[in-house]
C-alpha cells in the first residue's frame, strides 16, 4: 500500500508521537499471550486516525473510529486469542486533509475478563456487518449486529455511549430491510443516548440525526426530514468543517429531499456543491462521489438532457464497479437509472438488460420480496407496456403490488402508484371494467390519505399534498369522459372524486375538533373529541410512514381503526352536530339532500389523461374543464367542456364587458361562454329551477346570473343561482349552528385623512351614501347593532361573537402579487393578506395592528359560527387569487373558514348609489321570509326590468354563496 511503513513494536508506557499524511499508513505490533488484554491509547493532535486491528492470522479484529474530531483519543482494548503479535494500522480517516500528529502507547496489560472478550467479540461483529451492509448482505449484517447490541447492553448498561453507536448501526441495516418502525426505534434511541453523553453538538449525534432524516424523507414525512438535516448539517458543518464526508453526506440527503419535492433546480444546486467538496478534499475515488454523480445523472435525466445523464450515470457505474464489484447492491441503483434513460430513449432491448441485471443483483442479496425489488419490477413492467406487451406487463405490476401491500400496506404512497399503474395498463389495453377496478381501488386509498394527511399540518403542507394528487383526479375524469363517456359506474367515481376532493384544503382548515369542541357542553364528550383527534394523527403516522417497512404493523393499524370507530360512535350517539360532520361523503349522501327541483353543476379543470403513453409528462395534455351534473334522481353526467385556455379567454372578455356599463358587446361574449360552459348541460339540467354552481379555475369570477342562453334570456331568469365550493357544503348545511349576538350593520367608517407627508399604500375615500344603506336595513332589522364613523372599528368586528347578520359596508381590495411567480406551486405572497376591508382610521397611520385594514387572513379568524349571513358590500370582494380545485382565495374564503352559512359577496367595483339599492332590496326581501339566494335574484330581476338598469353591470355584481335558505333556515 502507497505510504505504507514498517511495523513498529508496541511497548508498554512508551509514548511514540509521529506525523502523518493522507494516503500513510503506520503500523505497530504487539506481542501478546492468549488471555491477556493490552490498552493501547492513539492521542489525535490535529488529524482525526482511524485504527484497524488485525490477529496474528492478519484477520480483521476491529476497525476504530469513535472519535472524529481531529483532537481527542481513540482507545484499543486488545484481548489476544491466542499467542502471537497483533497488528494496529494507523492511518488518516475520510475526510481528513492536512496532515497532522498523533501519538500512540499501550497503556495497561492485565487478563482479560469475560467481558473484555464480549465486548471485542462485539467489535467484531459490528467491523463485519460494516462490510456485509456495504456488500448488500443486511440480514447477515443485522444478525450480527443484534448480537453486538446485546453484548454491549449487558456489559456497558443500556445509557452507554457505545449501545448508542450499535444501535445507530443496528437502525441503518433495518432501514436499508425496509423496517421503518424498527429502524426509528433504534434511531431515536441512540439520538437519545448520545444526547446524554456527548451532546445534541456532538458531530456522532449530528450523524444520527441525518440518518434518521433520511428514513423519514423516504417514508414521505419530508418536513420532519428537513428539520433534522438542516440541524446535522448546522453541527457537522460547526464541528468538522464543510470539508468532510458527513458533511457531503448531509447535503446528498437534502438534496434527495429537494427531488421528492420537484425542485430540481435547488437539488442540481446542492449536488453540485457536494461534488466540488468532494473533489476538494481527494475523494472522488470514493463510493459517495459514485452516488453523487448517480444523483446528479437523476437531475439531467428528469430533464430530459438523456445524453448528459447517461454520461454521469455510466461514470457513477464504472467507479461503483472498480470500488465494490460488479454485482454489489448498490450498484443496481445506477443500474436501475440507466435502465430508465434506455426506455427514455426507447432503446427497449437495453433497457430490459440493465434492469433484468439489477433486478437479479437485488434478489440475490434480499429476496424477491423486497420493496428495492419493486421498484425494479415496476420499471420493467413499464417497458413491457410500452412495447405492447399488456399480459406480461400486468403480471409484472401485480407482484410489485403483492410486495406493496405486504412491505407498504394499504394506504401508502408506493402501494397508490403500484394500483395506478395497473389501472393505466388495463386502460391501455382497452380493458375498461378491469381499468375501472383498479381506478377506484386507487380513489379510495386518496380518499384514505387525504383524510388522514389533512388531519394535521399547516396549509400550505395540505396545499402541497393535495396538489401532489392532483393528477390521480385527472386520470379518474379522463378514465370517464375519455375511454368510457357512455359507463354510468365510471361516471359515478368520477363525479364521486370531485365531489371529494374539491376545496378539501378549505374543509380541512375548518378544524372540525376545534369548531365542535366549542359547542359541546359535556366535558366528558370534549374529551372524547380531544382523544380522537389524537388519534387520528397517530393513525396517519402509523398508516401513511410505512413505505419502507417490511411488515406494516397491521395490529396497530387495526386497533388505532377500532379505537377511532368506537370514539366517533359514541360521540355521534351524543351530538348530532358530530354526526352530520363526520359522515363520509357519497353520491347518495350528497343527493339525499338535494331539493328535487335543484342540479348541481360540479366544475373541475382537469388534464386529459393519455393511458397509452409511454411517460407521464407526455400523457396529460393541456387543461381543460368539466362538468359533472347531479340530480337528487339520477344517474351523474359528465361532459368535458374542452380547452380551458380557450374559455378562460372568453371569460376574461366577458368579465371586461361586465365591468363596463357602457359596453355593447357584453350580452354577445355572455352567450359565447354560455355555449362553451352551459348549453353542454341543459339535457342533464332537465327540469331543474335551482342551479347548485360549484365553480373551478376562472369560472370562480362569473356571475353565472348574466349568462345569455341561446334564446336571448339570461340565466337569472329561468334559474334561482347558488355557489358552493364544493357539492359537499350540502351535507354541511345540515349541521345545526345557533347565532349568539344580534346582528352587526359596518357603514360609513370614518377613515381619515393621511398626513400629507406618510401617504399610505393605500387611499380610501368616504363613503358616506353606506350610511344610508346601513340606516336603511336597521329600519328593516332594529335588533341591529349600528356601527359608523369612528364606531366603525376592526376591533368591534374582531370582539363580535356569531351575529345573526354581520353586514359590512366598505372598501375592499384585492392587491395583485406584481412582479412574483404566479405559477400554483409558487408560494408567493399570501393571497388572504393582499386582500381585505377597510375600517375607521384605515387612511391614518397604522398602529402595528393593522390599524384600520382586517385583512383576509385576520377575518379567517373570526368567531362567526352561527351566523347566517355575511354581507359584504363593497367592491371587488368576491375576486381573489384563483386556485384550481380549491377556490379564491381571498375575503369569499376567509369568511367561510370563519364560519358564516352565507355570504354575499361583489366581483367587481359598483357605486354607492347602485350598492345602496341593490342592498335595500335584497334585505326587504330577507325581512318579508324570502330566502337568502331568492331575496337576491328578485333584487336583481328587479333591476334587471329598469330600462337603463339592464345592463349586468348593474345587477350581476353581487352574488350569493352557501345556505340560500331564509334567515330562519327555511327553503
Amino acid at each position: 500500500m502507497h505510504g505504507q511503513t514498517d511495523a513498529t513494536p508496541l511497548e508498554l508506557d512508551r509514548r511514540i508521537e509521529r506525523h502523518i499524511a493522507r494516503g500513510e499508513q503506520h503500523r505497530y505490533q504487539l506481542a501478546m499471550i492468549a488471555g491477556e488484554l493490552v490498552r493501547v491509547i492513539v492521542e489525535q493532535r490535529g488529524i482525526d486516525v482511524a485504527v484497524q486491528v488485525r490477529d496474528p492470522d492478519d484477520d480483521t479484529i476491529a476497525d476504530i473510529q469513535r472519535e472524529v474530531r481531529p483532537h481527542g483519543e481513540e482507545q484499543v482494548d486488545l484481548v489476544a486469542e491466542t499467542d502471537g503479535v497483533y497488528t494496529l494500522a494507523i492511518k488518516p480517516a475520510d475526510g481528513a486533509r492536512a496532515a497532522g500528529a498523533y501519538a500512540i502507547h499501550a497503556d495497561s496489560r492485565r487478563a482479560a475478563t469475560g467481558a473484555d472478550r464480549s465486548m471485542q467479540d462485539a467489535e467484531k461483529a459490528r467491523t463485519a456487518a460494516a462490510r456485509l451492509e456495504k456488500a448488500g448482505r443486511f440480514e447477515q449484517a443485522r444478525v450480527l449486529l443484534e448480537r453486538a447490541l446485546t453484548v454491549t447492553e449487558t456489559v456497558r448498561g443500556p445509557d452507554d455511549v457505545q449501545v448508542g453507536a450499535v444501535a445507530a448501526q443496528l437502525a441503518g441495516v433495518y432501514r436499508r430491510l425496509a423496517d421503518g418502525l424498527t429502524s426509528e426505534s433504534l434511531y431515536r434511541r441512540a439520538i437519545a443516548i448520545m444526547d446524554r453523553t456527548l451532546g445534541a453538538g456532538h458531530p456522532a449525534d449530528a450523524l444520527a440525526r441525518s440518518q434518521l432524516a433520511i428514513l423519514y424523507q423516504r417514508q414521505g414525512e419530508r418536513r420532519k426530514a428537513e428539520v433534522l438535516l438542516l440541524q446535522s448539517l448546522d453541527v457537522i458543518e460547526n464541528t468538522l468543517g464543510q470539508e468532510h464526508p458527513w458533511f457531503v453526506s448531509c447535503l446528498a440527503a437534502l438534496g434527495n429531499l429537494r427531488d421528492d419535492e420537484g425542485d430540481l433546480d435547488q437539488e442540481e444546486e446542492i449536488v453540485r456543491r457536494a461534488l466540488a467538496i468532494t473533489e476538494q478534499i481527494g475523494e472522488t475515488n470514493s463510493v459517495q462521489y459514485a452516488d453523487l454523480l448517480n444523483n446528479l445523472g437523476e437531475v439531467a435525466r428528469q430533464r430530459q438532457d438523456y445524453a448528459r445523464a447517461e454520461q454521469l450515470l455510466q461514470r457513477s457505474l464504472a467507479l461503483g464497479e472498480r470500488l465494490l464489484g460488479p454485482d454489489n447492491y448498490s450498484i443496481a441503483t445506477a443500474l436501475q437509472n440507466l435502465g430508465i434513460v434506455a426506455r427514455e430513449r426507447k432503446d427497449y432491448a437495453t433497457a430490459v438488460s440493465y434492469n433484468e441485471r439489477a433486478l437479479a443483483i437485488r434478489e440475490r442479496m434480499v429476496g424477491t420480496d423486497h420493496p428495492d425489488v419493486a421498484h425494479i419490477l415496476t420499471n420493467l413492467a413499464n417497458i413491457y407496456r410500452a412495447t405492447g406487451d399488456y399480459a406480461r406487463s400486468l403480471e409484472t405490476h401485480r407482484r410489485a403490488l403483492r410486495i406493496w401491500e405486504n412491505a407498504a400496506g394499504p394506504y401508502q404512497q408506493a402501494t397508490l402508484l403500484s394500483v395506478g399503474n395497473i389501472a393505466k395498463t388495463y386502460a391501455a389495453a382497452g380493458d375498461i371494467a378491469s381499468a375501472f377496478a383498479f381506478q377506484r381501488r386507487a380513489d379510495e386509498i386518496i380518499e384514505r390519505q387525504l383524510a388522514l394527511n389533512l388531519a394535521d399540518g399547516s396549509e400550505r403542507q395540505k396545499l402541497a399534498f393535495v396538489r401532489g394528487i392532483s393528477e390521480r383526479t385527472d386520470r379518474t375524469i379522463s378514465l370517464h369522459l375519455d375511454r368510457a363517456p357512455g359507463d354510468a359506474d365510471v361516471g359515478a367515481l368520477a363525479a364521486l372524486v370531485v365531489l371529494q376532493r374539491k376545496g378539501r384544503v378549505l374543509d380541512a382548515m375548518t378544524d372540525t375538533f376545534a369548531a365542535v369542541r366549542q359547542r359541546v357542553a359535556d366535558p366528558k364528550d370534549q374529551t372524547l373529541l380531544d382523544q380522537l383527534k389524537t388519534i387520528t394523527a397517530q393513525l396517519a403516522r402509523v398508516a401513511l410512514s410505512a413505505p419502507h417497512q417490511r411488515r406494516p404493523d397491521e395490529r396497530s393499524i387495526k386497533e388505532l381503526e377500532a379505537r377511532k370507530e368506537r370514539l366517533e360512535a359514541e360521540l355521534s350517539d351524543h351530538s348530532a352536530e358530530f354526526r352530520l360532520q363526520m359522515q363520509p361523503v357519497t353520491l347518495a349522501a350528497v343527493q339525499a339532500v338535494m331539493p328535487d327541483e335543484a342540479a348541481l353543476v360540479e366544475f373541475a379543470v382537469f388534464r386529459p389523461f393519455d393511458p397509452g403513453a409511454e411517460r407521464n409528462t407526455d400523457a396529460y395534455g393541456a387543461a381543460h374543464y368539466a362538468a359533472y351534473v347531479v340530480r337528487r334522481r339520477a344517474a351523474p353526467a359528465g361532459v368535458d367542456l374542452g380547452a380551458a385556455a380557450t374559455i378562460d379567454q372568453l371569460i376574461d372578455a366577458l368579465r371586461d364587458a361586465l365591468r363596463n356599463p357602457n359596453d355593447a358587446r357584453v350580452n354577445a361574449r355572455a352567450r359565447a361562454v354560455h355555449e362553451r360552459v352551459m348549453r353542454p348541460l341543459r339535457a342533464s339540467l332537465g327540469d331543474a329551477t335551482r342551479l347548485l354552481v360549484s365553480p373551478d379555475g376562472n369560472l370562480n369570477l362569473v356571475p353565472f346570473e348574466a349568462l345569455v342562453d341561446d334564446r336571448g334570456r339570461y340565466l337569472i331568469e329561468r334559474y334561482a343561482i347558488t355557489y358552493l365550493t364544493s357539492g359537499r357544503d350540502l351535507l354541511r348545511m345540515q349541521v345545526p349552528r345557533v347565532s349568539r349576538s344580534r346582528s352587526i350593520l359596518v357603514a360609513d367608517p370614518f377613515f381619515g385623512e393621511p398626513d400629507r407627508a406618510a401617504q399610505p399604500a393605500l387611499y380610501f375615500a368616504p363613503l358616506s351614501g353606506s350610511a344610508e344603506e346601513a340606516r336603511a336595513i336597521e329600519h328593516l332589522f332594529p335588533e341591529a347593532a349600528l356601527l359608523t364613523g369612528s364606531r366603525a372599528t376592526k376591533a368591534a368586528l374582531q370582539h363580535a361573537a356569531a351575529p345573526r347578520i354581520l353586514h359590512i359596508a366598505s372598501h375592499g381590495f384585492f392587491l395583485e402579487d406584481e412582479g412574483r411567480d404566479r405559477a400554483e406551486n409558487s408560494a408567493g405572497w399570501n393571497p388572504l393578506l393582499r386582500s381585505g376591508l377597510a375600517f375607521a382610521h384605515a387612511n391614518l397611520t397604522h398602529d402595528g395592528q393593522g390599524g384600520g385594514i382586517l385583512t383576509a387572513l385576520e377575518a379567517s379568524g373570526l368567531d362567526l359560527w352561527g351566523t347566517r349571513l355575511v354581507t359584504l358590500s363593497a367592491c371587488d370582494t368576491g375576486i381573489g387569487e384563483v386556485r384550481n380545485g380549491e377556490g379564491v382565495y381571498g375575503l369569499r374564503r376567509a369568511f367561510v373558514l370563519a364560519g358564516a352559512e352565507t355570504l354575499v359577496m361583489s366581483l367587481w367595483p359598483v357605486s354607492d348609489y347602485i350598492a345602496r339599492h341593490a342592498m335595500i332590496a335584497y334585505y326587504t326581501g330577507l325581512r318579508s321570509g324570502l330566502g337568502r339566494g331568492d331575496a337576491l335574484r328578485q333584487a336583481k330581476l328587479a333591476t334587471l326590468k329598469r330600462s337603463n338598469r339592464s345592463h349586468p353591470y348593474f345587477w350581476a355584481g353581487f352574488i350569493q354563496s352557501g345556505e340560500w335558505a331564509n334567515l330562519d333556515g327555511k327553503r
